[in-house]
């Protein structure tokens, strides 16, 4: 058994433009002097430095953007035995922090993945009711706030975010489950623990799946993922917005399944040109 206490955590935040530290506040439901947690906050931002006089608060200044090098700057910086992705639109549960270390001390997976919850009483979706390793599959709908991994497996395996993927990224969308597939492919592994440890907004930025971002991106994981299976996905995925009802009208259908095969041709060859004159992408 591991005997990790919450001083072996790091909270690691990713934010932008941001001058100061009161948007912590909302999220640990206290004043910044009263956060007990160790946290690495990272502020992207072209005009806004931010800064802390807190001893258990770290602040990195980045004038570059990229949701996935923000994760890969903070990991970098960590020197906790466990680490938690964290957003900064996030409300910590009670005893949030607690659980995350029970879980840790009794589980030996590197990765521990938990719940989120819209309110205290409904959860963000249908999560098993029991602890439970999870497939390449099931990481699909893990959300950033639901990961903590020990530390030191990730360095081990050299192991980052792919900067390609996430929020201000060529492909805007799919870095967490890259993240953790790669992990997987690594041998690490991925446990779920049924504790909901934040709450968060109904909606993310991944649930529009007839937006071109989301599309771009899901050609470009197509890609990422197997080559030869890649085409059969652009059709299969095309089908099922059109089956959904997310898009009528060939011509509609027939330009999402374009915005798929750039999002593939794109990831393969580096290529973007087609981003040019589409800022939905």
């Amino acid at each position: 058994m591991n005997s990790y206490t919450n001083q072996d955590l790091q909270i690691l935040i990713a934010t932008m433009n941001r001058s100061d530290l009161s948007f912590l506040e909302a999220m640990f439901q206290c004043k910044v002097s009263e956060i007990k947690y160790h946290l690495i906050v990272v502020n992207q931002s072209k005009t806004e430095n931010l800064s802390s006089e807190y001893d258990n608060i770290l602040v990195i200044n980045d004038h570059s953007f990229g949701l996935s090098r923000s994760r890969n700057l903070a990991i970098e910086k960590a020197s906790a035995a466990i680490c938690w992705i964290l957003d900064d639109d996030c409300i910590l549960m009670d005893n949030a922090v607690d659980k995350v270390i029970a879980a840790h001390n009794h589980c030996e997976h590197e990765i521990i993945t938990f719940q989120t919850a819209i309110r205290k009483d409904l959860l963000f979706r249908n999560y098993a009711v029991v602890e439970e390793t999870l497939s390449r599959k099931q990481v699909e709908n893990v959300l950033s706030p639901e990961i903590t991994f020990k530390r030191e497996s990730i360095h081990e395996s050299s192991i980052q975010f792919d900067t390609r993927f996430g929020l201000g990224a060529q492909f805007g969308d799919s870095e967490n489950y890259v993240f953790l597939t790669d992990t997987i492919d690594k041998n690490l592994r991925v446990q779920f623990v049924p504790q909901t440890i934040v709450i968060h907004d109904a909606h993310t930025s991944s649930d529009e799946p007839a937006n071109n971002r989301v599309i771009y991106a899901r050609g470009a994981l197509a890609a990422r993922e197997n080559l030869w299976t890649a085409q059969m996905k652009q059709f299969k995925y095309v089908f099922f917005l059109w089956r959904k009802g997310y898009v009528k009208g060939w011509r509609n259908l027939y330009d999402k399944y374009m915005v798929f095969n750039h999002g593939m041709n794109d990831y393969l060859t580096g290529f973007e040109g087609h981003r040019i004159g589409h800022p939905d992408l």
